[in-house]
């Protein structure tokens, strides 16, 4: 999304309005020293006004004592911002896991000092407050007002939920004109996020933050909880399915090709395009391997994406955290859920009387081959991840008739 200029970040438009307590109730019952802290007495001298501004008080400032947050001693949404601290998108706990993990440690508090400053100072940039969803633009997107410092009781898909979640999954949801990608069916049938994310996913608080990854979690959205609910018709809608179901999850299928990895974007501690990178890797799509998180899907067969990590990823936080002891531990294709669905990809287009099998089974010599994670591909372009992906690669696990 284009960035605002600094002033359009902040400007309140009154419009037809009088004041600012009519463009939003919360504007009308409380001031700005209420939530932002600083110096009401001072209006006539700026640097003194802004003396102790709380910049985002939704992340949880104390002011004079008490919490100014959106739950704070008014005791407006307490509930809700009780909940929220330990919330999956505020904490991002599954990142702290992986991190512990790799580390050879059972959780993010026993890894080294310098790599949890690391991390904090990096990765936790993109946790999102309350006004990350309800006010403004999030923070890491640029910030700014969305609509004249209304708090909004629903996200804005483009202005917040795309906008932090935009590298990948805005790509793939609503298509991509220039390569003539079709959006997301879900998108054509005008659905938005919030369809399948509820507010109790985003907000719910997690206890087992040890055992926390946003597949496992039981609030996590499903194809057939509320919508494709039917399994067993499911299953038997048609000679496909019948044979498949309950092998392949359903983005193995129905995912399209032409996926905006996370590589494109996130490498080299950089959030954005590196050329370097590019020029020396290929332009990754998803692969089909094995399912490493047969928690969350009891299929044998998913949908994986290479995510950005290397032995040497956290080297900027400091020596210890140089070399990632544990990095073989955990694979680096790990389980995706593309938000590119379309009932025709090029793997189930049987509408010209060609069995998906021609179009999707890896025979020896086969192009389909391509579709699928082997051993000798991630050898060939990165070799130090061949152990970490032993357990997913397909090699010695196809069906006899798809070899």
């Amino acid at each position: 999304m284009a960035p605002l200029e600094p002033w359009e970040k902040v400007f309140i438009n009154l419009g037809r309005r009088d004041n600012v307590g009519e463009i939003d109730y919360h504007l009308a019952e409380f001031s700005c020293v209420d939530c932002h802290g600083g110096k009401s007495d001072q209006f006539n001298n700026m640097e003194k006004a802004h003396t102790g501004l709380i910049k985002d008080p939704s992340e949880y400032h104390l002011l004079d004592g008490e919490n100014n947050s959106c739950g704070g001693a008014s005791n407006c949404h307490n509930a809700i911002v009780s909940e929220y601290k330990n919330s999956l998108h505020q904490q991002l706990w599954g990142e702290k896991r992986m991190v512990a993990l790799r580390f050879g440690v059972d959780n993010f508090e026993a890894c080294p000092t310098e790599t949890q400053v690391g991390y904090s100072g990096e990765c936790t940039s993109c946790h999102a407050t309350c006004g990350d969803c309800h006010i403004s633009i999030p923070n890491s997107a640029g910030q700014g007002f969305i609509s004249s410092h209304r708090f909004r009781k629903t996200p804005d898909q483009s202005n917040n939920c795309t906008a932090c979640h935009g590298s990948r999954i805005a790509h793939d949801f609503y298509g991509d004109a220039e390569t003539g990608r079709k959006g997301d069916i879900h998108f054509e049938k005008f659905m938005d996020c919030l369809d399948c994310h509820t507010q109790a996913e985003m907000h719910t608080g997690i206890t087992d933050t040890e055992n926390t990854h946003r597949y496992n979690y039981d609030l996590a959205p499903s194809c057939t909880q509320g919508c494709h609910t039917d399994s067993v018709a499911l299953e038997v809608r048609n000679i496909y399915h019948v044979q498949h179901f309950a092998d392949l999850t359903c983005h193995v299928c129905h995912s399209q090709p032409t996926y905006n990895n996370c590589t494109g974007c996130h490498v080299k501690n950089e959030w954005q395009t590196d050329p370097v990178y590019q020029a020396n890797n290929p332009v990754e799509d998803f692969k089909i391997g094995l399912n490493p998180l047969p928690g969350h899907s009891n299929a044998k067969y998913a949908t994986l994406r290479h995510i950005p990590i290397a032995p040497d990823s956290y080297s900027n936080w400091g020596p210890v955290s140089a070399n990632i002891p544990a990095y073989d531990t955990r694979e680096t294709w790990k389980f995706t859920t593309p938000h590119n669905i379309r009932r025709f990809t090029a793997l189930t287009d049987t509408t010209g009387g060609v069995g998906c099998m021609a179009s999707c089974h890896p025979y020896q010599g086969s192009d389909n081959r391509d579709y699928f994670l082997f051993r000798n591909f991630i050898q060939s372009e990165w070799g130090n991840e061949v152990d970490a992906n032993r357990n997913v690669v397909v090699d010695d696990d196809l069906p006899p008739l798809w070899r």
